[in-house]
């Protein structure tokens, strides 16, 4: 047995002599092994980098944070020792009172200083009508009448907006007379954090964000444990979601929103507060990934020369390839009588499948000579019906009655040539056309031409059908045929049944129309599927060729449907057809 010339690329390979695979693969271990290693160096080195700014970052934030906290603590202390203040609480106010207050207002850069009289009076207040706040009635006003020391308070006035303030007692040898309160600005202090790239924010002893540089992540929750209701009326405040990470030896990492930061926590000397800053990961991934780029590109240009070595060496070689070239055009020819063997084969087979072709188009042809006489069996007894009953009604001198049996007649000889050009049509496969139909009406006229012989098998029809029309595009008659089908195999069903019932019913819902019929047989056995393969039938010989349900489910897939059929729960079998919907205009879903 001949084996084939392997390619020359592969015998070239072949032809590399062992030490250069052998210092390839060194070099490529080698590659591996410094890129990973300038991972672990270059990363850990960076974090460092991150976490000592991310250190002198946050300690700057809690200096400026504990300077306005002690500037507004001396302020209020100072106030409490004006006399000027002194004299408007025991004496009436003066103008030069409110320009006292609205100079230490200038000089801290407070929001409002107001002065109340002990019993919760104003006396003079800097803020404006619009955001003036009654601090008598307030719980930390009542702290500071109890205390000798600034009270501090976080007022929260709405679920995106909280006030803060200190409120300092006046006394004068032991009587108080009166308390100053100063509205902080902490919101400007606030707008420079958002104005720089930093996310910095800082948190009370209850884990609740105070301030932050993102507004999204202000008044909510750091522990799950935080009593929402222990902030003066702040309602509930969700929690910020922190995901901690392994530690790295710069500090903590958490991520928020997948976003990873590394966390630096700096507690200010004021209330138990904390500022917390947050450097982001992803600036030490970016340095990473520019040095190794670099480094990969280094080590590509080696590659390129290396290469550009090998193919050098390769081109000395060359003339070895004419012996090659040799084999190729000998495995050339034996290719090309192979492709020739191929092309006879796909001839032959070519001519098998127009034979098998025309296998099918007899096979259809007979299928459909057998349908014309299963579909004209119905209209012919329907015919035989309305004749006798004709003929009776003549001779009992009721012509005008009988003109409707012959009416009935005619309509069935128009059916019966209507079907035979339907069938005609579906053997050329598409030339009816298709327009919109009443499902209703359809079902009405199905019900119609099998009205005889419901009628001598005794059978209750119960139909259920909407009070508007249900539209679908159809041919009516196409779609009568796969009802009368439907509604001839329900009564053929309940032969041996005592009391035959038969229900019919049409839904419309949003996209589909569906039509179910129902018979109080005993159901099918088996696979609902071979129910509708050509020629299958459970009728004793000569009642059916099992041409009907196949026939009708290609009716209800040329219209865009589908045809089922299950057995019911409380016995009897459920053939249903569903077909779009051109508008759902009434009825419901079962």
């Amino acid at each position: 047995m001949r084996h084939r010339p392997s390619d020359p690329f592969t015998a070239r390979l072949r032809r590399v002599p062992r030490a250069q695979v052998v210092l390839g693969a060194l070099a490529l271990v080698f590659s591996v092994v410094l890129l990973w290693a300038s991972w672990l160096v270059l990363t850990d080195r960076y974090m460092t980098a991150l976490g000592n700014r991310a250190s002198v970052r946050s300690t700057l934030y809690a200096n400026a944070i504990e300077s306005v906290l002690k500037t507004y603590t001396v302020a209020s202390a100072l106030l409490a020792q004006d006399r000027l203040l002194l004299s408007a609480l025991t004496g009436a106010p003066s103008e030069q009172t409110l320009l006292t207050l609205g100079g230490v207002q200038s000089t801290t850069g407070a929001l409002s200083i107001s002065l109340y009289t002990a019993t919760g009076t104003p006396v003079a207040d800097t803020q404006s009508i619009d955001r003036q706040i009654n601090h008598g009635v307030a719980p930390y006003f009542q702290l500071a009448l109890d205390q000798d020391v600034s009270v501090f308070a976080t007022v929260a006035v709405s679920d995106t907006e909280q006030r803060f303030f200190f409120a300092r007692r006046i006394q004068q040898s032991g009587t108080i007379l009166g308390v100053v309160v100063i509205e902080l600005d902490l919101a400007g202090l606030q707008d420079e954090w958002v104005s720089s790239a930093d996310q910095v924010f800082v948190t009370n002893a209850e884990d609740l964000i105070l301030l932050s540089s993102r507004a999204e992540w202000r008044y909510r929750s750091l522990s799950p444990f935080l009593d929402p209701l222990s902030v003066q009326g702040a309602g509930r405040f969700g929690l910020l979601p922190m995901l901690s990470l392994d530690p790295s030896n710069a500090g903590p990492q958490v991520a928020i929103d997948d976003e990873v930061f590394l966390r630096i926590d700096r507690e200010v000397d004021f209330r138990g507060w904390t500022v917390t800053y947050l450097a982001p990961i992803s600036e030490v991934r970016e340095r990473v990934t520019g040095v190794l780029a670099l480094e990969i590109m280094g080590m590509s240009l080696l590659v390129a020369l290396g290469l550009y070595v090998i193919s050098r060496r390769v081109a000395r070689r060359s003339l070895q390839l004419q012996r090659e070239s040799e084999e190729l055009r000998a495995l050339n020819v034996r290719l090309g009588s192979e492709i020739e063997e191929r092309l006879r084969i796909e001839q032959s087979l070519q001519e098998a499948e127009e034979s098998l072709e025309q296998s099918s188009r007899l096979a259809a042809l007979g299928q459909m000579s057998a349908a014309v006489s299963h579909e004209l069996n119905q209209p012919l007894a329907a015919m035989k019906t309305y004749l006798a009953g004709a003929q009776l009604l003549m001779k009992r001198n009721r012509p005008e009655e009988a003109m409707t049996s012959f009416q009935r007649i005619d309509d069935l000889i128009t059916r019966m040539a209507t079907i035979t050009g339907q069938l005609k049509t579906f053997a050329r496969k598409g030339t009816s056309e298709l327009g919109e139909v009443d499902v209703r009406t359809c079902v009405s006229a199905a019900l119609a031409i099998m009205a005889p012989q419901i009628g001598q098998s005794r059978i209750e029809i119960i139909r259920s059908m909407p009070d508007t029309p249900v539209m679908v595009r159809a041919d009516s008659m196409r779609l009568e045929q796969v009802l009368i089908n439907l509604l001839r195999n329900a009564a053929d069903a309940m032969r041996s049944v005592p009391e035959p019932v038969i229900t019919i019913e049409v839904f419309s819902g949003p996209n589909l129309a569906r039509i179910q019929v129902r018979d109080a047989g005993p159901g099918f056995q088996g696979t609902a599927a071979k129910l509708f393969e050509p020629f299958f039938t459970t009728k004793a010989p000569g009642e059916g060729v099992g041409l009907g349900l196949a026939i009708s489910a290609g009716i209800v897939r040329d219209l865009g449907g589908n045809l089922t059929a299950r057995n019911a729960v409380d016995g009897g079998a459920v053939f249903e057809v569903s077909l779009p919907l051109i508008r759902a205009a009434g009825g419901t879903e079962p």
